[in-house]
């Protein structure tokens, strides 16, 4: 039998600080694919973007992007 390893995609949020203000307003929701791109989408559906990086879809949301699942690597898990 023939081990399969499964890359989970590292989840990200993008938020925005209005009026200055200390608390941040999540804008957009993306994933990190196991090939370093990614994919975003507003909260309004209005933009979605398909990214060579996720510092990209930061850029065109004109957001802040965080971290989810913290800055580690890709995540790596076998089948039960």
């Amino acid at each position: 039998m023939i081990s399969a390893r499964f890359t989970v995609p590292r989840r990200f949020a993008l938020v925005h600080y209005p009026d200055g203000d200390d608390s941040p307003v999540v804008i957009a929701w993306g994933i990190e694919l196991p090939d370093g791109s990614a994919i975003s989408l507003s909260l309004d559906s209005q933009a979605v973007a398909l990214c060579s990086k996720a510092t990209h879809c930061e850029r065109i949301h004109g957001a802040e992007l965080v971290w989810i699942d913290g800055e580690l690597g890709n995540f790596e898990e076998r089948p039960s």
